[in-house]
């Protein structure tokens, strides 16, 4: 039995010698927080609708400050790093999807990666006109009909991306792409999670449609996690 114990335990060296040097588990941490809101909200804007007033309804609200009761969080805030750790370069062509529903973009703000292949969808029974922008220049313009199929489009540029429908003016969003895969948005309470990042201190950026950027840095610890709140007064 010693014996053929030894020639496991020759055999378990053998393999081990040949694998190489046994590489350092990298060190990493969570970010996460909670972006509030204390100041006044806005009022909505109350838009009339003139077509499909039948699916739509006579007139829309437009809000763009969402804000927990309970926590104060705002929703739907970008939350990113400003200058991440290097990573592998790889090309992410997952699926971001985004849909006509209700008379709304769903969702109405959100964050995508460079790569992901867009896929727009018509989930209402009237026709809707999906124009995206990159600042001045037109990134798409497509029309769908009800129950057509869903359209896909890579994602090829960094930076905000503003939704529209021609046909329902008061149809508006954005989506905010970025390089790399350390950001997150903000939930329902306000909340927020970042990807695992190595032990480093990082500016992080939070982004809303209409209340702007803050910055704040943060120090990453080598396990576990920190918190990172942000205060938009």
């Amino acid at each position: 039995m010693a014996s053929f114990i030894s020639k496991i335990s020759l055999i378990v060296l053998f393999y081990l010698s040949q694998a190489g040097p046994i590489l350092a588990v990298e060190e990493k941490a969570l970010v996460k927080g909670r972006v509030v809101f204390h100041g006044v909200l806005p009022a909505d804007k109350i838009q009339l609708v003139k077509a499909d007033e039948n699916v739509c309804g006579k007139e829309a609200r437009i809000q763009t400050v969402h804000i927990n009761a309970s926590t104060l969080g705002l929703r739907s805030v970008v939350v990113s790093v400003k200058n991440p750790p290097s990573f592998p370069v790889d090309a992410d062509h997952s699926t971001w999807r985004l849909a006509n529903a209700n008379c709304r973009f769903a969702p109405r703000v959100g964050a995508a990666r460079l790569g992901n292949i867009l896929e727009i969808h018509n989930n209402d029974p009237i026709l809707h006109n999906t124009h995206i922008k990159k600042g001045e220049r037109t990134f798409l313009n497509v029309a769908q009909v009800a129950g057509s199929r869903p359209i896909p489009k890579t994602l090829k540029r960094t930076g905000l991306h503003t939704l529209r429908c021609d046909k329902h003016t008061f149809m508006t969003g954005s989506i905010l792409v970025i390089d790399h895969p350390y950001f997150a948005v903000t939930d329902e309470s306000g909340g927020f999670q970042l990807p695992p990042l190595p032990a480093e201190t990082y500016t992080i950026v939070v982004w809303h449609e209409t209340l702007g950027n803050l910055e704040q840095e943060v120090t990453v610890p080598s396990q576990g996690a920190v918190t990172i709140n942000f205060d938009y007064l």
